[in-house]
């Protein structure tokens, strides 16, 4: 698995929940690690690693993370949640969206 990717993946994501003002539940984050790393081999398989073809991944990433937090459990004082609950609603709206599904 290419590291880079995963890393430039994973700030993206990282940079998105934090102008939410989200967080993923512990659950819900191993899941979505998960899923990046599905993203990731899927981009290599696909020989689809360029700049434009990662450009591409962060914002539908993002996009992704955008549609999780429109079902997020409202907290007072701290980030609200976004719960595995969200992960099946959030993917049959969106899906096909490459390279998550």
């Amino acid at each position: 698995m290419n590291q880079r990717i995963l890393e430039e993946l994973k700030n993206s994501s990282n940079t998105k929940l934090n102008e939410l003002n989200v967080e993923f539940s512990s659950v819900m984050q191993n899941d979505f690690n998960e899923i990046l790393e599905s993203s990731v081999n899927r981009m290599e398989r696909e020989n689809r690693i360029s700049q434009n073809d990662l450009e591409i991944a962060k914002r539908n990433i993002n996009r992704y993370i955008e549609n999780l937090a429109q079902y997020r459990e409202k907290q007072f004082g701290a980030k609200d949640i976004i719960r595995y609950k969200s992960l099946n609603e959030s993917r049959s709206s969106l899906c096909p969206l490459w390279p998550i599904c």
